[in-house]
């Protein structure tokens, strides 16, 4: 398993990769520009190059992005949804430029319209988002809490967009072990583990998990309270991250840990990931 954080973009591009050396990164994510506005920071042939080339040099493989807070593919707001889409083609397009692996993003929150309302919007921008983007970067669904109205707390909502969508071969999923918990899948043991790992297998496949967000919670399961910890200072604990990164399902992914890193004090989550492992 290849460890890394979430890490920001303070210059050009390749402020990210040496953002992510620093902290002894084998694999990063980032924002494909702010997270808080629409559009994404736009990058020139030089800074494209420069990325590929220290990203080569670094070893650092794979690289991601995360989407902007604003995308909502199951916005009942035609407006909303429309932009959702472009800004997702435009991360993916970016993604492609400097050779990142794709695009996680959560899947949306219907707001009131209804479960299945939520899903046909959210499958119909799938399809909009590859009729648009022919690359070979991924779009991948992160799980949620499924707190409110937010659809991807469940697997078998995942299993139906996938459906709903065709199956698109550059479509994945990205499972966060902090929003699994909040939303009811008590993660804390091995079995609870297992039986996680059955359901994803049934609903949507293991073949499509690309990627696993590492984060502890404070929340209890089923609180639908997304409050990410570092790893072992929540209730998950030490026990079901050293099954999580040995499990066959799992050890041969990427796996980022969104938890602030750089703050004094702050704990050393790849290290003790790494202790884990093997």
């Amino acid at each position: 398993m290849r460890f890394g954080y979430h890490v920001s973009v303070s210059g050009p591009p390749v402020s990210a990769l040496l953002n992510g050396i620093d902290a002894r990164c084998e694999t990063i994510q980032m924002f494909p520009g702010s997270p808080q506005q629409w559009g994404t920071t736009p990058v020139s042939e030089e800074d494209a190059r420069e990325f590929v080339e220290a990203r080569a040099a670094s070893g650092i493989d794979p690289v991601f992005f995360h989407s902007i807070y604003l995308v909502n593919m199951a916005a009942p707001s035609d407006q909303i949804w429309k932009r959702s889409i472009s800004a997702l083609v435009s991360s993916l397009e970016k993604a492609d430029r400097l050779g990142a692996a794709g695009v996680i993003t959560h899947i949306g929150n219907h707001k009131g319209e209804g479960e299945e309302a939520g899903l046909d919007r959210i499958a119909s921008a799938v399809t909009e988002c590859f009729s648009r983007h022919e690359g070979d970067a991924m779009l991948i669904l992160e799980t949620t809490a499924g707190a409110g109205t937010s659809i991807g707390g469940s697997f078998d909502q995942f299993g139906a967009v996938f459906e709903r969508s065709g199956r698109p071969p550059r479509m994945g999923f990205c499972l966060d072990t902090c929003h699994v918990f909040a939303a009811g899948y008590d993660i804390s043991t091995a079995a609870g583990i297992d039986g996680m790992v059955e359901e994803m297998d049934r609903y949507i496949g293991l073949d499509r998990l690309r990627v696993l967000h590492l984060n502890d919670t404070a929340s209890q399961p089923g609180s639908h309270l997304d409050r990410h910890a570092h790893i072992g200072e929540g209730i998950i604990g030490l026990d079901a991250f050293r099954y999580i990164v040995n499990h066959a399902a799992f050890r041969d992914l990427p796996a980022i840990v969104e938890v602030p890193y750089q703050a004094d004090g702050a704990p050393d989550d790849l290290a003790l990931l790494r202790s884990l492992a093997g």
